[in-house]
C-alpha cells in the first residue's frame, strides 16, 4: 500500500521517535504467527489453535468455514497465505486506551509482485498484556493499474473491489499512521449501511443518497432483489446488522477516510405454500451447514458474515471500495424440513 510518509531525512533535523501502539519487530511476529495458524488450519480442516490469533467476527467466520471445508474438496474463497506485508501502525498517543490496533496490507504469495489487491488485516488488543489477534479482513485496490497491461479481474476470495485504487494512507513525520480525527463521525457509514441493505425482495432501494452508485452499491441491491429468483414461491428479507469491535479509521492522503466495517446478515427465507432446496452449487456453503444439498426446507435462517470497507469523503456520499457481500460467507444455518 502506498503511504504518504512525511519524515525527515536524518541529522540534526531528523524527527524524534514516537512510541507506537506495537513495535514493527512484534507487529511482524504476531502477523507470522497469524499466517502459519491460518494456513494450518486449512490444511488440517480443524479449528484448534485459531482462538490464539483470531477473534470476533473474523474467528466466527473462520469456525464457520472449517465446518464447510471438512465437506469439501477445495479451500477455494477462504484465503489462508499473505506475503510481503505493511504494517499501519498508529501513535500511542492517538490509542491511549484499549482495545489498540494495528493494520497491515499484504497480499496472496501467489503473484504478490502482479496484484493490485491487498488484504486488509486489523488487528486488536483488548487490554494490557493481552495477545494481538485478527479481527477483520477485507480487500481493496491500493495500486494504480499499469499502463498497457490487460485488465485483471477486480474479485478477489469473494470480495468484489472498485476499480480505482485508494489514494496513499496517510503518516506523520515521524511514521506513525495518521488517523481519522473524525473516525466517530465517519464509523456512521456503517450503521447507514445496514439500513441500506436491508429489506424484503423485490423491494430494496438501488439508489440511496448516502452511497455512490456503482457496481458495489447499486448494482448489489438488484442482485439481492432477484437473488436465485422463484420470489413467488420464497420470501426472501435480509437483515444487516453492525457487529464487532470499533476498527481504526486511516486518513487517506486525500483527505478521505477508509471505513471498515463487519456485519452479520441475516436471510430469511419462507416459502409461500411451497418448499426449496440449497443445492451444491452456488448455494453448497450452507448446504454444507445445514445437512446437505438435496434436503427441503419450508423456511430456513441462514447468518452470514459480510465486510465492506469505505471510502468516506469530508462532504457528500460514501464510496464502497471492496466488499463481500455478493459471496458473504455462511456462519450459521438452520430451517424446518419439509
Amino acid at each position: 500500500m502506498e503511504t504518504d510518509a512525511k519524515g525527515a531525512t536524518g541529522g540534526a533535523s531528523a524527527v524524534p521517535a514516537v512510541p507506537l501502539v506495537i513495535g514493527k519487530e512484534q507487529a511482524e511476529k504476531v502477523f507470522g504467527q497469524y499466517v502459519w495458524e491460518r494456513r494450518s488450519a486449512v490444511d488440517r480442516r480443524e479449528a484448534t489453535g485459531l482462538d490464539t490469533v483470531e477473534t470476533g467476527p473474523l474467528l466466527a467466520e473462520s469456525l464457520a468455514w472449517i465446518e464447510v471445508l471438512r465437506t469439501r474438496s477445495s479451500d477455494e474463497g477462504w484465503s489462508a497465505s499473505f506475503g510481503k506485508p505493511e504494517f499501519l501502525i498508529p501513535a500511542e498517543k492517538d490509542q491511549p486506551g484499549y482495545p489498540r490496533s494495528f493494520v497491515t496490507v499484504s497480499r496472496n504469495f501467489a503473484g504478490t509482485d502482479q496484484q493490485r489487491a491487498g488484504a486488509v488485516h486489523y488487528f486488536v488488543q483488548e487490554a494490557p498484556g493481552a495477545e494481538w489477534k485478527a479481527t477483520a479482513l477485507s480487500w481493496v485496490n491500493e495500486r494504480p493499474a499499469v499502463a498497457g497491461k490487460a485488465v485483471v479481474s477486480n474479485e478477489v476470495n469473494r470480495f468484489v473491489l472498485r476499480d480505482k485504487e485508494i489514494a496513499a494512507v496517510g503518516r506523520d513525520a515521524a511514521g506513525a499512521v495518521t488517523l481519522s480525527s473524525t473516525a466517530g463521525e465517519d464509523r456512521k457509514v456503517c450503521g447507514r449501511y445496514a439500513q441500506y441493505m436491508s429489506f424484503t425482495a423485490p423491494d430494496g432501494e438501488p439508489e440511496s443518497e448516502h452511497f455512490v452508485p456503482g457496481a458495489l452499491t447499486t448494482e448489489v441491491v438488484k442482485a439481492y432483489n432477484v437473488a436465485f429468483d422463484h420470489l413467488e414461491l420464497v420470501r426472501k428479507r435480509y437483515a444487516f446488522e453492525v457487529t464487532g469491535t470499533e476498527l481504526p479509521v486511516m486518513r487517506l492522503a486525500d483527505g478521505k477516510s477508509l471505513v471498515t466495517c463487519s456485519f452479520v446478515r441475516t436471510d430469511h427465507w419462507k416459502g409461500k405454500n411451497a418448499t426449496f432446496t440449497y443445492g451444491t452449487r452456488n448455494l453448497g456453503d450452507v448446504a454444507a451447514l445445514i445437512g446437505g444439498g438435496d434436503k427441503w426446507w419450508r423456511d430456513t435462517v441462514v447468518r452470514r458474515s459480510v465486510t465492506v470497507t469505505f471510502e468516506v469523503a469530508p462532504q457528500g456520499p460514501a464510496d464502497v471500495v471492496g466488499s463481500n457481500a455478493l459471496v458473504a460467507p455462511p456462519l450459521s444455518a438452520e430451517g424446518t424440513p419439509k
